[in-house]
């Protein structure tokens, strides 16, 4: 069975198709051969049966002519010649014409003559011990009455092959009423012997018994088993002064044995023949109601069988043409399919993995870009390309997103084989099965490694014009521009350690550098006095913060908006005694916070023409005080808690080598 699906599965999907269709069409032909071979085999059972239906029309007419030739042997052997033998005679010839009929058909159709043919074989030797007075009423009366019932036999087997359940009740039904008409017909013959010899013997009497028993058992049974046609039939046929006068003959004859009435044989016989061939006349037409009945039943199941042929031809016709649309509408979906991958593939870095994140399809792009070959990159887990800078929380976020069914969008750092760095823009789809559960990804990336590079360069470009900027600041005021870069620096470890998010300790540290390019509005004579200044040239001097704001407070852009912001409060104390406004506590923005405390403590270490530098001891004694004071009492607690990186970026751009002051 494995072997069997392996195989389905690497066929083409045209194939799958075909074979789809082939499947139901089989079925479809199987079911309608076996129902039209069952609708056949009915049809052909019918058949039979229609034949059969002569044969039962015989059967029933020599059983008839029996029973009268039962009566009377009855009557001629308990007259002791009393009896008119012609009577006898004549009704023997109908007999035998009759039988002969009934073998003539059953050499002609070739039917197995049946469980009564040997007795029928006997007839003409227990007619010649009823001449001769050979035998007793008695015996005549069960031989004839047993013949007659192996010819019931006969007929009840051939009942006993109908299917047909309507038609089994109508036989039944019919089974039934030859019952009836034989007690009634062996009723008659004891009867007539009785009134021949003037007494009802034991043995006549058991049998008279015996046979209104079954009267009554049959008559029951018809009134079950016979339609509503049949019974209005029998009703209206089988009634009558005779009919009454038979059964009132026959009840008194069981009921008062010893007294019963004499009545003159030949009126009985007549009386009560009168009365059966009344029932011959009902079977008869339950004969042709069942043969009507078998013809309608052989045309149905003729149609029928057309029918289903046809039906199957339409079926198997529009089970091709669908198919063959069907494939050709695939057909078509494939190559646009195909198109669309090939669009895909030229335009696009391409993947595909499984529930696991094994690789299971890469195209050339991915090749190209990754420098591995389709063999190296083939089941192994898509990790083999991360580069170590991307984060792995990058990494959960995406596998939670792809896993609950949605598509995940990001920029990732890849690694080629060469450990070179490479960038992607990728969306990862997850694809869905029929059930809405997830089968593979498909991941689609972008090569954005050119546009990255270059954004990295114009990053740095601007950087290194933003520190440039803040070297003129600086400059100005004859300090080296180091002091930017460490400010820089330590606004940037505060940041982190204070909590910013990436983007801010960047834009941050990025921005800082130009806290004190107001100073480009301040005159040489004050910026670069060596001494102490005026009230009047504090005031010019303290106006550098407002003249730094006013340069970038009407950019749009998020970092010169961030450097007017450190420019116009990085002068501002935690206590509120700062300048230019007197900003209290956290109403300084943060940016401007830490960028006072990163100011002070490099103006401290470094020398100006105004001082010298001041000992690290010094300065962080200074800075101690003014906890709470000049800087925020959180920013002071980190410095301290991190005092060695702080130094270390003191330590790390240095300008004592570089640099002396020209006072």
């Amino acid at each position: 069975m494995k072997n069997i699906l392996n195989k389905i599965s690497s066929l083409s999907i045209i194939h799958r198709m075909r074979l789809l269709i082939a499947v139901p069409m089989v079925i479809v032909i199987l079911g309608s051969l076996f129902y039209g071979y069952h609708l056949y085999t009915q049809m052909h059972a019918l058949n039979r049966l229609a034949l059969q239906i002569e044969k039962i029309r015989l059967v029933a007419s020599l059983m008839h002519e029996l029973q009268l030739e039962r009566g009377r042997s009855s009557g001629y052997l308990a007259g002791k010649g009393k009896y008119d033998q012609t009577l006898l005679h004549e009704q023997r010839t109908k007999t035998d014409q009759v039988l002969h009929q009934f073998s003539a058909l059953i050499k002609a159709q070739g039917i197995r003559p049946g469980p009564c043919n040997p007795e029928l074989k006997a007839l003409g030797a227990y007619r010649t011990k009823i001449d001769s007075y050979a035998i007793t009423p008695v015996e005549s009366f069960e031989y004839y009455t047993r013949l007659v019932g192996q010819m019931r036999s006969d007929y009840l087997a051939i009942v006993l092959t109908v299917s047909d359940v309507s038609l089994r009740n109508d036989f039944q039904a019919y089974t039934n009423l030859m019952a009836i008409k034989e007690t009634l017909g062996q009723m008659r013959s004891g009867l007539n012997t009785a009134f021949w010899q003037g007494v009802m013997d034991d043995d006549l009497y058991i049998h008279l018994i015996l046979a209104k028993g079954e009267y009554d058992t049959a008559a029951g049974r018809f009134e079950t088993l016979a339609s509503s046609q049949l019974k209005s039939y029998y009703d209206a046929h089988f009634s009558g002064h005779d009919v009454e006068t038979m059964f009132r003959v026959i009840d008194l004859a069981i009921v008062n044995r010893s007294g019963m009435i004499q009545m003159d044989p030949k009126e009985w016989f007549e009386l009560s023949s009168a009365s059966i061939d009344k029932l011959r006349t009902i079977e008869l037409y339950n004969i042709a109601m069942i043969e009507s009945k078998l013809d309608s039943r052989i045309v149905e199941a003729q149609n029928t069988l057309v029918r289903v042929a046809v039906l199957l031809s339409l079926i198997i016709v529009l089970i091709f043409w669908f198919g063959y649309r069907i494939s050709e509408s695939i057909r078509k979906n494939i190559k646009l399919l195909d198109e669309y991958k090939n669009a895909v593939d030229r335009s696009s870095i391409v993947s595909k993995t499984d529930r696991k994140g094994r690789i299971t399809y890469i195209n050339d792009q991915f090749c190209a870009i990754s420098g591995y070959s389709r063999d190296e990159l083939i089941g192994k887990p898509h990790s083999i390309v991360r580069h170590e800078d991307t984060p792995k929380e990058v990494f959960v976020s995406m596998w939670q997103t792809i896993l609950s069914g949605d598509a995940w969008h990001g920029v990732v750092k890849n690694k080629a084989k060469d450990g070179s760095p490479y960038w992607v823009d990728a969306t990862i789809n997850p694809i869905l099965d029929h059930k809405g559960k997830i089968e593979e990804f498909i991941a689609i990336r972008s090569d954005i490694t050119k546009t990255i590079r270059l954004h990295e360069e114009l990053e740095q470009t601007q950087q290194e014009m933003i520190n440039r900027i803040g070297e003129i600041g600086e400059t100005r005021s004859r300090e080296t521009g180091y002091h930017v870069r460490r400010v820089a620096e330590y606004s940037r470890l505060l940041a982190k350690k204070y909590g910013l998010s990436p983007e801010e300790i960047n834009m941050l540290a990025s921005a800082s550098p130009m806290h004190d390019i107001g100073k480009v509005g301040i005159p040489d004579h004050i910026l670069n006095k060596p001494g102490s200044l005026t009230s009047e040239e504090w005031e010019v001097m303290r106006s550098h913060s407002k003249i730094g704001y006013d340069l970038f407070r009407d950019s749009e852009r998020p970092m010169l908006k961030a450097a007017a912001i450190i420019a116009h409060e990085h002068h501002e104390k935690f206590d509120g005694s700062g300048y230019p406004r007197g900003l209290k506590g956290e109403d300084i923005h943060i940016f401007g916070r830490i960028t006072a405390l990163a100011d002070v403590f490099d103006a401290l270490g470094s020398d100006r023409c105004y001082k010298k530098a001041w000992e690290t001891d010094r300065i962080l004694n200074l800075l101690k005080e003014e906890r709470g004071k000049h800087f925020d009492p959180v920013l002071i607690d980190i410095f301290f808690n991190h005092l060695n990186e702080f130094l270390a970026i003191r330590d790390a751009y240095s300008d004592k080598n570089y640099y002396e002051p020209d006072c």
